[in-house]
């Protein structure tokens, strides 16, 4: 099963372009978590392929608590390393997918801004770790800051160790520590871990953007920055290679 989230904002800036790549090509279950009002248009734009999940109460309860927390601390405004709000959809997201579907073994986290190529599902059966509750991009020149647009979870460790993260947002314990975004909660609980597989170490990647260092853009592309602008060339060429 993949995981992403997204609004009605972002769909039509480069959401239908990546997203429509998805249900070419995987076969795996596909989830998209939006917010309840959003709900209803999403079924329609996305269609039958795509399984679609609203935020829960308790979700958006939690993620508004995070976001007037920061607005009180304001601390280092601007700066994406202290934009908990920004990054909290991801982890909620994960909450909603592990409460409705408690018996799904392989959930993976996969960011809205990634197209999708042919033998996609083939290339992550191999580069996941069969043997470990999570496989993840690290990166070891930054330390702390693995890549979180792609991240596998396995089996009740591998929900264990995704809903320590959970909880550490829930309970507002993201603040404690040295930054706030995902990516930092996420590798201190996934770094040290023996059940979690730094996919970058064991391929001997040390980069910025490990996914497009280990698999050249040949099996997936994930948009970053500007580059999912929908004013991008590199956007509006890949729309027309697609047909979208």
């Amino acid at each position: 099963m993949f995981v992403t989230t997204l609004n009605t904002k972002l769909l039509e800036e480069y959401g239908r372009t990546t997203l429509g790549t998805w249900a070419d090509f995987t076969r795996r279950k596909i989830v998209v978590v939006v917010s309840p009002d959003e709900l209803a248009d999403f079924e329609v734009a996305l269609g039958s392929r795509y399984r679609v999940l609203p935020f829960a109460e308790d979700s958006l309860r939690s993620m508004a608590a995070i976001r007037e927390r920061e607005e009180v601390l304001d601390h280092r405004r601007g700066d994406f390393r202290w934009q908990a709000g920004r990054f909290a959809w991801k982890v909620f997201a994960m909450r909603e997918v592990f409460a409705a579907y408690p018996g799904e073994s392989h959930i993976t986290w996969l960011d809205a801004d990634s197209i999708l190529k042919p033998g996609f599902d083939e290339w992550v059966g191999k580069v996941f770790s069969l043997t470990h509750a999570v496989s993840y991009l690290g990166r070891a020149h930054k330390g702390i800051h693995a890549e979180t647009g792609l991240i596998n979870f396995v089996g009740p460790k591998g929900r264990e160790l995704c809903e320590r993260v959970i909880n550490i947002y829930r309970s507002l314990e993201l603040f404690e520590f040295n930054e706030w975004h995902d990516a930092y909660i996420f590798t201190s609980v996934l770094l040290y871990n023996k059940h979690c597989f730094d996919i970058s170490k064991n391929q001997g990647v040390r980069s910025s953007n490990p996914l497009y260092e280990i698999d050249r853009g040949i099996h997936i592309i994930h948009l970053k920055g500007m580059r999912k602008n929908s004013n991008s060339k590199l956007l509006d060429n890949i729309r027309i290679f697609l047909g979208r």
